[in-house]
């Protein structure tokens, strides 16, 4: 499912939860620009909140997925960076003693431990990301990361999250092309309930060409396809962000 390892999705969540967990307290005031509403405080509440709520799941029976009630809100001073960096540290040392076969629940149903280990490095990578970019170029995601984030998208959100009638699809492809890793191509083809894809090099109703950390950007609507290369028709990379609103 994936070509980075438990291993490396571990390692990948340390080095990214420490970056998050080092921010100055002063950024926490700080508008987020491309998260309507949420400020530098807000993002590391959030992973602060989905962390400790991993690691209930992680304790969980398969078919107990523990309610959002369970995970207390985040402290609203800045404490909160505390908050998330003790949440990140007993995360990992759940990680650290887990059956990577054993079934716990998830958003997507009961999935082994190991879904659960790259679903946090993506995570926390893109929340980090998030937060450096209120005040700062934000350091840009792994290239390896960013390369499996992308296939994660299409692999367990577009099933499960896509808002397919705001897609509207009628067979219309989206090729992605990086330009900075081996293997960084896929072509997407939008249907009326799925998203079928395929990596590949292939022409498409729109190509959008760059980095692949900014690819993985692009489909989870950090960035506007502007930002990219763009040949072909580039509304339909509008009508993707429209409709992934994971």
């Amino acid at each position: 499912m994936s070509e980075l390892t438990p291993a490396d999705h571990r390692h990948l969540l340390q080095v990214e939860a420490a970056r998050l967990s080092q921010l100055d307290p002063k950024m926490l005031d700080l508008d987020v620009p491309h998260l309507d509403g949420w400020t530098v405080r807000s993002v590391v509440g959030h992973t602060g909140w989905v962390v400790r709520y991993a690691r209930l799941a992680l304790e969980a029976a398969p078919d107990e997925r523990p309610p959002r009630s369970a995970v207390a809100e985040p402290p609203p001073g800045d404490d909160v960076i505390d908050w998330l960096g003790v949440g990140c540290q007993e995360l990992l040392a759940t990680l650290d003693g887990a059956d990577l076969d054993e079934l716990h629940p998830t958003f997507t149903g009961p999935q082994p431990a190991s879904w659960w280990f790259r679903r946090l490095g993506h995570e926390v990578a893109m929340h980090r990301w998030d937060a450096e970019s209120a005040s700062f170029s934000p350091e840009p995601i792994d290239s390896r990361q960013a390369l499996d984030g992308i296939d994660e998208v299409l692999q367990v959100f577009v099933p499960h999250r896509m808002q397919f009638p705001a897609l509207s699809g009628a067979g219309e492809t989206v090729h992605l092309h990086a330009t900075d890793i081996e293997g960084g191509e896929w072509l997407l083809t939008y249907g009326p309930e799925e998203v079928a894809w395929e990596r590949a090099h292939a022409k498409g109703d729109v190509a959008a060409r760059g980095p692949v950390a900014d690819l993985l950007l692009l489909v989870w609507g950090r960035i506007p396809p502007s930002r990219l290369e763009v040949f072909g028709d580039a509304t339909l990379l509008e009508r993707w962000q429209q409709a992934a609103t994971f």
